[in-house]
């Protein structure tokens, strides 16, 4: 027996594609799996939802209103996003909001920053969610972050959603901030009026604010100068474990009572935040060269010893500076490469614990568990349990 559904994501951005794709992929897996389509096209508009007669609906639903057409469908129906709180009627599978807070945190730690800013629309649901994972990390290290809630002008939602923020407001908040300062952005949407904001009131990107974004929209953050740093979400993961859901509520199981989140993928840097802050010259070299060779085997006694310098003093130095020891620094990039290899490849995690420079797959797994709480198959299934 063939399952139909209707694919209510409308690909405008880069995230939407790969959700697509990963609907495809489950598609590919389960034959007796299908995705509708309108004529050609593999997806159906928001102005079209009268026409809907398949099995099942996965839809990015981004206001109430869209919510309540999608409860009034009487089908199994997916959502895809959390602008809104979650829904005891609608399942939602999304990314792990919390977890992007927090590696943009320690992103923006890593370059030597001290003070923080994090930008978003605190009536979404997910913004929040990524502003209070941001905040509460930072928190951990003693490190204040100022919360700027943006306010639209004008707002047009549909198939293609169009915003315009209040720049003033935002410029007047950035130039209460004394430099330099980190700033996450819980959209690159609104990475980029950040960006157009500090060229506004003079500040320098990446030199006085440094920013990164989240959904590693491609359009947005090569176009934008500097271009845009961005933490890519694992999209296909959300839809094909969306998918997945779907099919087994039109089988008849039962509906999720929480929220299913996916980790995110890897940390794109751009220019944005190419920059480390340290007064310290010579540390600048030295964290430049750890992370230029940390995928080698090799040691923090080596590269101690790479610059002249005891271990101890090297390890002072990195702990007045930032706040951790050189092996520390060593181990974050490694796991850092783990993440884009696990999430942008099929190679085996022992493979990518020897690319990213581990001397084993035990030791790999041990450390790779320790810094982000799960193990390294589970980051690349998209289930942390």
């Amino acid at each position: 027996m063939h399952h139909d559904v209707t694919l209510m994501i409308v690909p405008t951005s880069d995230n939407q594609l790969r959700m697509i794709r990963g609907v495809i992929d489950y598609a590919r897996d389960v034959p007796e799996f299908r995705i509708a389509k309108h004529a050609a096209i593999p997806y159906l508009p928001w102005s079209m939802t009268n026409q809907i007669s398949s099995n099942g609906v996965i839809a990015c639903a981004e206001t109430d209103e869209q919510m309540s057409k999608l409860a009034s469908l009487n089908v199994p129906v997916v959502n895809l996003t959390l602008h809104t709180d979650p829904s005891d009627i609608i399942p939602v599978v999304h990314s792990d909001n919390a977890l992007i807070g927090k590696l943009a945190a320690e992103h923006l730690m890593s370059l030597g920053l001290r003070k923080f800013a994090f930008v978003g629309h605190f009536a979404w649901y997910h913004n929040r969610l990524r502003r209070d994972g941001f905040s509460e990390y930072l928190s951990t290290h003693d490190y204040p972050c100022h919360h700027i809630d943006l306010e639209f002008e004008a707002e047009t939602t549909g198939d293609f959603s169009v915003r315009r923020i209040k720049r003033k407001a935002l410029q007047e908040v950035l130039s209460s901030i004394p430099g330099p300062f980190g700033v996450m952005a819980a959209h690159d949407e609104f990475a980029f009026e950040v960006v157009e904001a500090c060229n506004a009131i003079g500040r320098s990107v990446p030199f006085d604010v440094a920013i990164i974004g989240v959904n590693d929209y491609r359009l947005i953050c090569e176009t934008t100068m500097p271009a845009l740093s961005s933490i890519a979400q694992n999209s296909e993961r959300i839809g094909y474990l969306a998918a997945e859901l779907v099919h087994g509520l039109m089988r008849g199981e039962s509906r999720p009572h929480a929220p299913i989140l996916v980790p995110p993928g890897q940390i794109v840097v751009r220019r944005s935040s190419e920059f480390l802050a340290l007064d310290d010259t010579e540390l600048v070299s030295v964290v430049t060269y750890i992370r230029n060779h940390c995928h080698h085997p090799i040691t923090a006694e080596e590269i101690a010893e790479h610059f002249d310098m005891a271990r101890k003093t090297l390890d002072k130095r990195f702990k007045a500076a930032l706040g951790h020891t050189v092996s520390t620094e060593l181990r974050m990039e490694r796991i850092r490469i783990a993440r884009r290899l696990l999430t942008t490849t099929n190679l085996r995690v022992i493979d990518v614990g020897i690319r990213s420079g581990f001397d084993s797959a035990s030791g790999f797994v041990r450390a790779f568990r320790e810094s982000t709480g799960m193990t390294p198959g589970q980051l690349r299934s998209g289930d942390p349990e």
